[in-house]
């Protein structure tokens, strides 16, 4: 009995919610998701108020989530809430003083006040400072104005024109990690204003890595820089959009780019199956004769009859059936067949006929001299790439180091309503609605107005074309 009872003892000892570990994978599929956004929280709350985060979580958890775990949550949230709290008000103070540098701080002071009546605490800054903060601030932005016209450098292929009207579709690399693909391929398009292959961009800076040396997926190639790519798909010559599609919205609603790559793939290992057979000793020996030859006829009557061809023709639309079955002959793995069918699809390269070069500076080039580029860039009729936390388009406060981005700037304005001097940021995430973007900024429809005083926090790179 004793034995038993010590036995109960180390399991309610071990269990999660005794030592205060909460059991995620319990609240049903999305136990994983509510798990992450918990995390983060968790972390957020270290720096700033996480009000918000909490309420949408705790609605979340007390649909998916057993009744004891939403308890343990709550008692969870009260502690975190108050703790990001008073760290939100530190946090405010600083940055009040910090974009004083810019403009009037006038938000971080109501912050200041809504916080601080929240602790009910006293106000850290007396009254002096907080006029001085004000005039400084307002001093800073009427200086800043004159060298902040408003300028739009969007055009054709980045907009469409239809009527007299601009119609503005960004980008969409919503299913693959190719932000620097997409940037450099806006860039350079703009430069010779025809719309450039994302994908080309990718595989060109992808191609004889690594990870392709050694056999893993081509829709694996993620990660990058702009610069890198776009030099190396100048080098080798460009590929139009229409001849390589990159963006997700042109696929069904059911699939995305990263989806029909993987289809590719699996055709390729399909085919290699039917037509090869195990050695003796070891690896897949390829048919001989007649059996090869009625393996690949066999295979090709599947394409027809399974209609795999509308499937490929909307990656590859100058690829048709025969020519398929001809590269999958001769290619030696997935990557190579991916390439090879780049190849076919990019067979009239447009040569770099202007001797076009990109230019990048990062995280050991001064902030002042990315803004100086970025606005001698745009003052010249340009656009040019930045790289960013995306942390930061959702919370202009959060500037975290695994969300590191590539996008492009293409406009500037002067805002009279908050004093500050703000870069359009053209993303390629589609036409998100503004309600994804921090509620500060005015945006929507894939732009996101970034204030140059938080740009200048989460940026730690420029690129260009020369």
């Amino acid at each position: 009995m004793k034995k038993i009872s010590i036995k109960i003892l180390v399991l309610l000892i071990l269990s999660p919610l005794a030592n205060g570990k909460l059991p995620f994978n319990e609240c049903k599929k999305y136990g994983e998701y509510i798990e992450g956004q918990y995390e983060k929280i968790i972390e957020n709350s270290k720096r700033r108020d996480v009000t918000k985060e909490i309420e949408t979580l705790k609605r979340t958890a007390n649909h998916f989530c057993k009744r004891e775990i939403s308890s343990k949550l709550q008692n969870s949230f009260t502690r975190l809430q108050k703790n990001g709290l008073k760290n939100h008000l530190d946090l405010m103070v600083k940055e009040a003083r910090r974009v004083s540098q810019f403009r009037a701080p006038t938000w971080e002071i109501s912050e200041i006040e809504r916080v601080r009546k929240k602790l009910g605490v006293s106000n850290p800054l007396n009254s002096v400072e907080l006029w001085r903060l004000n005039r400084n601030g307002s001093r800073n932005s009427q200086g800043r104005k004159s060298k902040c016209s408003n300028i739009d450098n969007r055009k054709p292929p980045l907009v469409e024109k239809r009527n007299g009207k601009i119609i503005d579709k960004p980008r969409n690399q919503d299913s693959i990690g190719w932000c620097y693909a997409f940037a450099a391929a806006d860039l350079i398009g703009h430069k010779i204003g025809k719309k450039v292959s994302a994908v080309d961009i990718a595989n060109s800076f992808n191609e004889g890595s690594l990870s392709d040396i050694f056999g893993s997926n081509e829709t694996n190639m993620e990660g990058g820089f702009a610069s890198d790519a776009a030099n190396s798909a100048l080098k080798r010559g460009l590929c139009l959009e229409s001849q390589l599609p990159s963006d997700d919205y042109k696929f069904s609603t059911d699939s995305n780019l990263m989806k029909e790559y993987q289809r590719m793939e699996k055709i390729y290992e399909s085919f290699r199956k039917r037509t090869t057979e195990a050695g003796l000793v070891f690896g897949q020996n390829d048919l001989k004769g007649t059996r090869y030859r009625r393996a690949v006829s066999s295979f090709e009557q599947d394409l027809v009859c399974n209609r795999i061809e509308g499937e490929f023709n909307v990656l590859f639309p100058s690829v048709n059936a025969q020519s398929l079955m001809t590269i999958l002959k001769r290619s030696s793995s997935a990557n190579d067949f991916i390439d090879n069918l780049v190849a076919k699809s990019c067979k009239n390269r447009i040569r770099n006929s202007q001797n076009l070069k990109f230019e990048s500076s990062g995280m050991l080039t001064s902030t002042n001299s990315m803004v100086n580029t970025i606005n001698k860039k745009l003052e010249s009729g340009d656009i040019v790439g930045v790289n960013y936390k995306a942390s930061s388009l959702s919370n202009l406060l959060d500037y975290d180091e695994d969300s590191r981005h590539a996008s492009i700037v293409v406009a500037r304005r002067f805002n009279k309503n908050t004093g500050s001097c703000e870069y359009l940021i053209r993303n390629s995430w589609g036409r998100t609605k503004g309600s994804s973007y921090d509620s500060r900024t005015n945006s929507g429809g894939g732009n996101h107005w970034m204030p140059e005083e938080y740009l200048r926090e989460s940026m730690h790179g420029v690129s260009y074309v020369k």
